[in-house]
This record gives C-alpha cells, structure tokens and sequence, in this order.
C-alpha cells in the first residue's frame, strides 16, 4: 500500500510541473516550456484575474485559469504582422495590446473574451496619437496609456467608450516616454531625460500641477521604470542604479549599495522588497537586503530581462529574450 501510494504522489507531481519544470536555485524558477513561448522573445507581459498574457513581436499567448491556453496572431486577429507589441495589460476580463511599427497608425487592440476592438486616432476620442509605448493599470484599475511623445491617456468606461487626454505635460514634446506609473493621485512618467510627476488631485492650474526632474537634480538621465516602496517612497530604474524619491529630493542607490541588476530596465514591487529585471539578469532588492543576481544559471531562460508583472497570486511573470518563466510568490 505504502509503494503504490509513494507511486501516485510522484506521477501526480510530475504532472503538476509539466508545463513548468522547476529548476535548481532560490527563488524557484519555472521556465514554460510550450512551444510557442519557449526560445522566443517576450516583448511584453501581464497576469490578472486568473490570466497570463505574454506578448511576442507579433502574436499573443494567454493562459486561462481552466489550464486552457489560446494563442493570438495576424492570421486570427487584428495584430497586425509587421508590427512589435509594445505593451499589455489584462483586466476584468479584457486584454488590452499597444503595437507599434515604423510609419504605421497601429493604435491599441481589446479583446474581451470573445471579439477584438481596435482603438486609433483620430475615431478614438481622446487618443493623443497612434504610437503607444506603455500600458498602466493602477490600484483604482484605471487605465493608463503611455504614448511615445506628448503624455499619456486614460481609458473611460462609458456607453461609447473613450479617452480622456492627459497632453499638457510639455516635458513630453521634446523627450520620449519610457513608463509611467499611479502613485496614489500622483501619476508619474519616466522619460529619456529625466522624470514627471502629474498631481492629478490639484485641479486649479493645470500646469503648476505638473513638476520635473532632470539631471543632475535627478540622478541619472533617463528613468526606464518606476514603481511605489515603503514609507510613500517612489523608485525609478535608470542606467545607474535605483533613484529614490522621498518627497523632496532624489537620491541614488548603486552598486555601492548592492544593485547589481544594471541598468534596472523594469521594476515590480513584492512587499517589502523590489525585483529589478536588467539585461544580466534579475534581482529581488531591498534596502537592508539586497539579494543577489538571478542568471540563467538559476534556470532563466536568458539574462536579458524583457518584461516583468505581479499577477494577484503574487507569482512573478518573467520575460526574457530567450523565452518565459514564473517564479512563485516569496514567502
């Protein structure tokens, strides 16, 4: 009886890592290994409400909650085939997708479980342009959509849904959006020089609202991803390490302070502590402890860190340049 039960336990669990065979290290990395994933460039990705969404160049790959996978592309959906996808975001249900390409309106993609709906200037009231660079869902889950040159705009759920323009920021007409991120009622965008903060509660004047940061008051000249940590703080990823914002001034943690993931390309917060995605490899971060490098050596796919989301369970949802992989949520 003992034999056939030891038996079960074993097939059970190797049924149960299948599609993500654990490998050696901490944290616990599963690579997933479907063909369509595995080995390819991961441009973008998101997990929501039982969803996993990873976007190559030109197609998307969802995993459902039911185990069931589907796989979008050019020949069953409106993504369109010489374009890259820049961007993902799923929530209640919808999946949403930024795609850009050279001289082409691409605009943004919806799709709601059961048919696609494509957004682009000008028919989409609101939309600034047609070259969007990012999505953001913040706490609220509004949505934000991040274009490459003049501000950002937010999705209205209405009867005729529309787009409400955030284009004031006049930062953004001579330098190019990377990121932007909700912190409270402060929204805030990382350029290639430097970075803004939009208080969206102040209504008075538009312009007074909005306040910026370049070098050297801001300590590097670019700020590739931005996220919220302890205490109110807010952190931006730049080339040099992680500068982090208390209120009043910016001040910079490096390779002194044991950021080894350089440059921080993309961020994600878990609690008390922050994983930096960087073309070497990954790195869960905090100020008391810094943690060590993640590489392909602790089962990645590849170094280069491409894409990067929280889904609600916690688990970590990792983009590579070689492929995908989940690390579960840390105790």
């Amino acid at each position: 009886m003992f034999n056939r039960k030891f038996i079960l336990i074993i097939i059970f669990s190797c049924f149960c890592l299948a599609g993500y065979p654990e490998t050696a290290g901490f944290p616990a990395i599963k690579t997933l290994q479907h063909p369509e994933i595995s080995g390819n460039h991961i441009y973008a990705v998101s997990g929501r409400d039982g969803l996993r969404v990873w976007g190559l160049r030109n197609r998307i790959f969802i995993e459902k909650a039911d185990s069931s996978l589907q796989v979008f592309s050019p020949e069953n959906s409106p993504i369109a085939a010489e374009g890259t996808i820049t961007s993902l975001a799923a929530i209640n249900g919808d999946i949403w997708v930024a795609q850009t390409a050279p001289s082409r309106d691409l605009g943004l993609l919806k799709f709601n479980g059961n048919s696609w709906q494509t957004f682009r200037e000008p028919d989409a009231v609101g939309l600034l342009n047609n070259e969007i660079v990012d999505i953001h869902v913040d706490k609220d889950d509004n949505i934000w959509f991040g274009h490459r040159h003049h501000g950002l705009s937010q999705f209205v759920y209405l009867v005729n849904p529309t787009f409400k323009s955030h284009n004031k920021i006049m930062h953004l007409f001579d330098f190019e959006l990377l990121t932007s991120f909700m912190q409270m009622t402060h929204l805030w965008v990382g350029t290639d020089n430097g970075i803004v903060r939009l208080r969206t509660e102040l209504k008075s004047n538009f312009e007074l609202n909005v306040d910026k940061w370049i070098y050297p008051e801001f300590p590097a000249r670019e700020a590739f991803s931005v996220c919220d940590y302890q205490d109110d703080l807010i952190i931006a990823g730049t080339s040099r390490g992680l500068a982090i914002f208390d209120g009043k001034s910016w001040v910079m943690r490096g390779r002194n302070e044991g950021v080894k993931a350089l440059p921080a390309m993309h961020l994600q917060r878990d609690g008390t502590r922050v994983w930096i995605g960087s073309p070497i490899g990954l790195q869960l971060w905090s100020m008391s402890e810094p943690g060590r490098l993640l590489t392909e050596a602790d089962g990645l796919p590849a170094n280069q860190i491409t894409a990067l989301a929280l889904d609600e369970n916690g688990n970590l949802l990792v983009g590579t340049e070689k492929g995908a992989a989940i690390i579960p949520a840390q105790k």
